[in-house]
């Protein structure tokens, strides 16, 4: 079985992957804490880190390339609102809001 496991700082949670279902979707439907408003790449609250399985994720969103500098999406930074799963896989992820 494929997860993602989902650091915060509240901890550690690991759940099952869906496949196309967005970090955001996938904390809201397993109770974590991601933080989150506009749910359309706006407001960058929802940015996140990936550590580990981005290739197990869709190609980066326009809506990530208006908000996130070229600089933050090299060293792995995306929004979690828009990042989805599309392949199955082990992936990990950190929650990093400015």
């Amino acid at each position: 079985m494929s997860t993602i496991t989902l650091l915060t700082r509240a901890g550690i949670h690991e759940v099952s992957i869906e496949l196309n279902e967005s970090i955001v979707a996938l904390a809201k439907k397993n109770n974590v804490v991601w933080g989150h408003a506009c749910q359309r790449g706006v407001c960058a609250q929802c940015r996140t880190y990936v550590l580990e399985g981005a290739e197990y994720l869709n190609e980066v969103t326009p809506e990530e390339k208006l908000r996130l500098r070229k600089a933050e999406r090299t060293e792995g930074y995306r929004l979690g609102c828009q990042t989805k799963i599309v392949s199955a896989g082990t992936v990990k992820v950190a929650h990093r809001p400015y």
